[in-house]
């Protein structure tokens, strides 16, 4: 992990890409909250599930492209769609292995509609096993996010998961419930997040 940015570096990125910072944070927020409920049987985790892709998506969007206007030519109703989302990532970077996930994006988008019972939804069903594929998915795109090691592991998310006094909040409790694949991929984590903050701090 190249670590050249210095403090200021980072403060002036995230100043700049403030809209892609702000939805990095919420959609961690919302991913720990979807887990939470269906962990619980709460089946809202699904909307919430839909909303965290969405937020991630159109961050990875503004970060690749430097700009709203791949989202501001999407009709309103698209902008919290996480498939027509992807298919305007694939736009602005191809990356054909978030095609597997089209059965998915989908459906979320399905239960996110739901909030309303006059919106249109497809009909397409969802169940708990989904939420391995949410799991998957939401960290691939954490992963794949442009954003440099040093803003990436030094935000919300990282730090619920990885700081010690932070993880005394529920949220990392409901972030590795039942989650191997993240529970594989904490020892990672937790070595960037840390290697990061002594570079930064000393």
């Amino acid at each position: 992990m190249s670590l050249t940015l210095t403090r200021t570096d980072v403060q002036e990125f995230s100043r700049k890409n403030q809209y892609a910072m702000t939805m990095f944070m919420t959609a961690g927020c919302d991913y720990f909250a979807c887990r939470c409920c269906l962990l619980n049987g709460l089946w809202s985790g699904f909307r919430l599930a839909s909303e965290a892709v969405e937020k991630l998506l159109k961050a990875s969007i503004f970060l690749r492209t430097g700009t709203h206007s791949k989202l501001k030519r999407l009709k309103r109703s698209d902008l919290h769609n996480p498939y027509r989302l992807k298919e305007e990532l694939k736009s602005a970077r191809a990356d054909p292995r978030l095609d597997g996930y089209d059965d998915l994006l989908r459906k979320l988008h399905d239960e996110y509609q739901k909030r309303y019972p006059d919106n249109e939804i497809t009909g397409q069903g969802v169940s708990s096993q989904e939420l391995a594929q949410i799991d998957a998915l939401f960290l691939y795109l954490v992963e794949a996010l442009p954003m440099p090691d040093k803003v990436k592991y030094r935000s919300a998310f990282f730090a619920f998961l990885c700081d010690e006094k932070a993880r005394r909040c529920q949220n990392y409790h409901w972030a590795i419930a039942q989650n191997p694949l993240l529970q594989k991929k904490m020892p990672l984590f937790e070595a960037k997040y840390h290697q990061v903050e002594k570079h930064l701090y000393g």
